[in-house]
């Protein structure tokens, strides 16, 4: 109820929070067992094969399979793809090695998580910088693909977002999307994705298969939490990565939300 309410009433306050949560995972994890922040995907229990992955890659199947869903329908060659709020650096490496881009940018508000990514990732076309989703420091027409995943719905000004995003997109760029929203606002949400003035190719609700990746990969989620965060905190994190804090064990959830998937491209 707290969260909600944050997430409705105090977008700036909810915003700063998540930003805190973000620095700290950055402080606790120091040998890239966290770098996808993701609630992952999976749609093997409706009869699809899951995705080919190295052997080191299968820790990351669910958060890599969001990813990959995420990337698939559109054509990756010569793009110049930029990532808003890209995290630890985790999508970005996977689209960079298996999408295969000419360039590819990763922007996130977290300095500790620049410094991450920039440390850690040594891809040639894939780079990193510090910045903020509501000003993006780049020109106009910059990009063929932009790349948005489970992280919009902590911005405190979501139409300042869009309108950036249509605006370094180049003239039949795509926008890759994927969020989710409390039910009560998902029509809003909608109605705000048509006012960017994109043309929509594609959408989807994949909540279910978001539920299934989260009950499969509970385990791991639960034992990165009880070993990268203090006793004290780990009532808030494991609400966080969509755990029961009383009984992270129990079924996860997305506390009455709906995830939806979009690709969008500019006219």
């Amino acid at each position: 109820m707290l969260n909600k309410l944050l997430f409705h009433r105090f977008p700036n306050l909810k915003s700063w929070l998540t930003r805190l949560q973000y620095e700290m995972i950055s402080s606790f994890d120091k040998d890239k067992n966290a770098i996808f922040m993701n609630f992952g995907y999976t749609a093997h229990h409706q009869g699809n094969a899951p995705i080919p992955l190295e052997k080191e890659e299968e820790i990351h199947r669910y958060p890599m399979q969001l990813y990959h869903h995420v990337a698939k329908h559109i054509e990756w060659q010569n793009a110049d793809a930029l990532e808003v709020s890209s995290g630890r650096g985790g999508g970005a490496s996977f689209i960079m090695r298996h999408f295969k881009p000419k360039s590819y940018i990763g922007v996130d508000f977290s300095s500790r998580a620049i410094e991450f990514c920039r440390s850690h990732y040594n891809l040639d076309g894939l780079k990193f910088h510090h910045g903020n989703a509501e000003a993006l420091p780049f020109p106009d027409n910059s990009f063929d693909v932009v790349v948005n995943v489970e992280a919009s719905l902590y911005y405190p000004n979501i139409t300042k977002f869009y309108d950036h995003v249509r605006r370094v997109l180049k003239p039949n760029g795509y926008f890759l999307y994927t969020d989710l929203r409390y039910e009560e606002k998902v029509a809003i949400w909608h109605a705000q994705l048509k006012g960017m003035g994109l043309k929509l190719i594609k959408e989807e609700d994949i909540t279910d298969n978001v539920l299934k990746a989260m009950e499969l990969d509970r385990e791991r989620r639960i034992a990165l939490v009880n070993k990268y965060v203090p006793a004290i905190l780990r009532k808030q994190f494991y609400h966080f990565a969509g755990l029961t804090p009383n009984s992270p064990n129990a079924l996860p959830h997305l506390d009455n939300r709906r995830y939806w998937y979009f690709v969008l491209q500019k006219a």
